[in-house]
């Protein structure tokens, strides 16, 4: 049975605009030490002149779109290292699989913002190839609403705060001001406050989320939040805030993001703070946390069979006749909450880096 790594497909429409199916190719290619930093003749990375050969080059991604994507990566690289590196008193380089996470962010959020049709039209080309495949699963087609969440599945390790930085330029560049706020969510406080001294080094303004402050916060600022403060309904505890608090269309950052995978008011309130906004999420475990994870089919599936139980007293749907059957329609709601709970259909769709 293929695991979860099979079934990535966003993930996959980016590895064939380069003619690969797989990483390892880029390994061999980007991964000696020859081709960190910049070329001083081009200033372009010594990436960019590895990619833009015949092993990787297509029609798909064509050399110019390439080269203003490398050159986005590093003015934003530059910028949040530029205090570390006097700190540190070195130059941190990227290493190429960081630098591919960046240009596959630069990519998919090039399209988002200006090829959105496109975007929806490809991945759906890349969904149904994956559907001859005798391991597939039964995934519904992207719709619009499926295009705003990427998710990269980093070891621990791979540098994925710096990762995270820089993708909020990254964002910032493409979105041109459209969003509310940005919010960065995560497990506990203690990360919280690590987050907020991360920023800084960066020369980013991050915040621990402050519910008296909020609401006259700057744009510029991101706030930190843990979701053990994140509750549905207003109530006297002065630390928790309703998500509605921070209604409007924000960028949230996920830090680990398969923690409360399992829960599902945890989940409800992460989509409700994401809303019309667009989300990134970060996570080593992405695999363990939602490879056992349903399809929406699969979801949906479920949910009948729990109407059939209540209705009519059995949960074998072939017991009944069409006229039963028929009272099992989901609503819209239902329907919109199976495709947000298909633990299994939103990553497999959403996994831009692995």
């Amino acid at each position: 049975m293929a695991n979860f790594h099979e079934h990535l497909i966003i993930n996959r429409w980016l590895l064939s605009l380069f003619n690969q199916r797989d990483l390892h190719a880029f390994k061999e290619r980007l991964g000696d030490d020859r081709f960190v930093g910049i070329d001083e003749e081009t200033g372009q990375t010594r990436f960019f002149e590895q990619l833009n050969n015949s092993i990787f080059h297509t029609d798909a991604l064509p050399v110019h779109d390439l080269r203003r994507y490398d050159l986005h990566i590093i003015a934003h690289w530059r910028s949040i290292t530029a205090w570390r590196n006097r700190q540190e008193g070195h130059i941190l380089q990227m290493k190429y699989f960081q630098y591919l996470s960046l240009l596959f962010t630069e990519i998919y959020l090039d399209w988002y913002f200006n090829r959105r049709e496109e975007l929806l039209a490809a991945l759906n080309d890349t969904l149904q190839r994956y559907r001859q495949e005798k391991e597939s699963r039964e995934l519904q087609p992207y719709i619009a609403r499926d295009l705003n969440r990427i998710a990269f599945w980093n070891a621990t390790g791979s540098g994925k705060t710096l990762l995270m930085h820089v993708n909020i330029l990254q964002f910032r560049h493409y979105c041109q001001g459209k969003m509310d706020k940005t919010i960065i969510l995560t497990p506990n406080e203690g990360l919280s406050r690590q987050h907020v001294e991360e920023l800084m080094l960066s020369g980013l303004h991050g915040v621990l989320f402050d519910k008296d402050r909020s609401q006259n916060s700057d744009v510029t600022d991101i706030e930190v939040i843990d979701i053990n403060k994140l509750t549905e309904s207003k109530g006297k505890n002065t630390v928790t805030v309703t998500v509605e608090a921070f209604a409007g269309r924000n960028l949230v950052l996920v830090d680990e993001g398969h923690r409360g995978t399992s829960g599902e008011a945890w989940m409800q309130r992460r989509e409700a703070l994401i809303g019309s906004g667009f989300a990134f999420e970060y996570s080593a475990t992405f695999g363990q946390a939602v490879a056992k994870g349903k399809t929406v089919a699969e979801q949906e599936e479920d949910m009948r069979k729990k109407k059939a139980k209540w209705m009519f007293g059995t949960s074998s749907l072939k017991k009944l006749d069409d006229a039963q059957q028929a009272q099992l329609a989901l609503s819209t709601a239902e329907k919109a909450e199976a495709r947000q709970d298909a633990l299994f259909e939103v990553y497999a769709k959403a996994m831009l880096f692995d």
